[in-house]
């Protein structure tokens, strides 16, 4: 891992191409072990992402 990158967090959003979503710390917490390995994970922080991927008012955000 280059220095520049952060680690995951439990709080960043994992998206699945169906548009379902959870935690980081769900899918680690094998919550979602019955979904594919196939999804995205969009740092918390990343509001314009989030927005881009429809979660805006899931997740609360502005």
């Amino acid at each position: 891992m280059a220095s520049s990158e952060r680690p995951y967090r439990p709080d960043d959003i994992v998206v699945w191409p169906d548009g379902t979503w959870a935690t980081l710390g769900e899918v680690w917490a094998g919550d979602f072990g019955w979904m594919s390995d196939d999804y995205e994970i969009v740092r918390a922080d990343d509001v314009e992402r989030l927005k881009a991927l429809n979660l805006a008012d899931d997740l609360g955000l502005p």
